[in-house]
C-alpha cells in the first residue's frame, strides 16, 4: 500500500485542481478557505466549472472537469469517497496523483481532513506525504473498454427476476449460479460493496481481486480471491434484457443476455496521495470502529 515518501521533486506541485459536489452542505466556506490558504502558499489553484457558483474569492481558474487533471499537478477531490472515485475516472490517461479530503461518513480512500488543510498543504509543498499505488480494474464488452478503481458490479436490475451467472477463470469454467448478480472488487474496493456482500477485506498491496456473488441461491458459494496476473470472464444469462454494468457504482453499459465481461488487471495504477500517513490496519481500525479502546466506558 505506501510506495514510500514522494521523493522531494515537489517543484512540479505548482497547480493543484479541485473537485467538489457543489451541492454539499457547506461546501462553500471550505472552498474559499482552501483558495485562501493556497494563496498564502503560493499555490495556484485550478477549479472545476460548477464551482465558479460559489462566490466570494478572486485569483482562480475554472475548467470543465474532463481538463483538470492535464492542467494540473494533483487533483484535490473534497467529497466523500464517490468523488474520489469521480478524481480516480478523471485522472486514468494522466495518472496524475489525487489526494482525498474527507467530508463524507466513513472516507476510506481520503488522505486529509478538512480541519487539517492549512498542514496539509503544507506537506505537500515540502513533499511529506506517502505516495500509494493502487490496483486498478479494467472490463471489456465487446469493443468497448472500462476502468474501476473500487469494482465492477454485474447485475440484473431492481424489478427484475433472477439471473443465471457463469464465470471463468483464465479459460477455467468456474461457478454457475443463480442470484442477483456478481461483484469483482480490487483490494481497494474491498470494503465497499464487496464487503456489505460478505466478502472479504484484501490489503491494498495485494495484486488481487475479489469475485463476490450477490444474493447467490447456493449455500455453499463464497466469494473467492484470484491473483491479479489471471482474469475472469463473466456471463449473464436470463429471460430479460435488465441487466446492468457499473463501474465504481457508475452505470457503463447495459449488456445483452449472455453477453460475456472480460474483467483483468489493468495496465496502470491509480496514484493516492496519504497525507496522515496511517497503515491500513489503523485505518481499518478506525473507519470500521474495531478498537475497544476507542470508545467512551459504559455506565455501570
Amino acid at each position: 500500500m505506501i510506495v514510500g515518501l514522494f521523493s522531494c521533486t515537489i517543484l512540479f506541485m505548482k497547480r493543484i485542481g479541485i473537485l467538489a459536489y457543489i451541492e454539499r452542505d457547506g461546501i462553500g466556506p471550505i472552498i474559499r478557505n482552501f483558495v485562501r490558504l493556497a494563496h498564502d502558499q503560493d499555490i495556484e489553484l485550478i477549479l472545476e466549472e460548477p464551482l465558479r457558483k460559489i462566490q466570494g474569492f478572486n485569483g482562480v481558474t475554472f475548467r470543465p472537469a474532463s481538463d483538470l487533471a492535464r492542467y494540473s499537478d494533483i487533483v484535490v477531490a473534497l467529497g466523500g469517497d464517490g468523488t474520489i472515485l469521480r478524481a480516480a475516472r478523471l485522472v486514468e490517461t494522466t495518472q496524475k496523483p489525487i489526494l482525498g479530503v474527507n467530508l463524507g461518513r466513513l472516507g476510506f480512500l481520503a488522505g486529509a481532513a478538512p480541519e487539517e488543510l492549512r498542514e496539509s498543504l503544507g506537506r505537500l509543498k515540502r513533499g511529506e506525504y506517502q505516495l500509494e499505488e493502487r490496483m486498478v480494474l479494467e472490463a471489456e464488452i465487446g469493443n468497448r473498454t472500462f476502468f474501476a478503481l473500487n469494482e465492477f458490479v454485474i447485475e440484473k436490475a431492481v424489478l427484475a427476476r433472477l439471473v443465471q451467472v457463469k464465470s471463468w477463470v483464465s479459460e477455467t469454467q468456474f461457478s454457475s449460479f443463480f442470484g442477483n448478480g456478481i461483484i469483482v472488487s480490487t483490494p481497494t474496493g474491498s470494503t465497499s460493496y464487496n464487503l456489505s456482500a460478505g466478502g472479504p477485506i484484501l490489503h491494498p498491496d495485494l495484486r488481487a481481486f475479489v469475485v463476490t456473488p450477490i444474493c447467490a441461491h447456493s449455500l455453499s458459494l463464497r466469494p473467492a480471491v484470484i491473483p491479479g496476473s489471471q482474469s475472469i470472464t463473466v456471463q449473464v444469462i436470463a429471460e430479460h434484457t435488465d441487466i446492468m454494468v457499473t463501474a465504481d457504482g457508475t452505470i457503463v453499459s447495459p449488456i445483452q443476455p449472455e453477453e460475456r465481461v472480460q474483467i483483468r488487471q489493468a495496465d496502470h495504477n491509480t496514484r493516492l496521495i496519504n497525507l496522515q500517513g496511517l497503515s491500513f490496519y489503523e485505518l481499518l481500525s478506525r473507519k470500521l470502529d474495531w478498537s475497544l479502546d476507542r470508545r467512551e466506558p459504559q455506565e455501570s
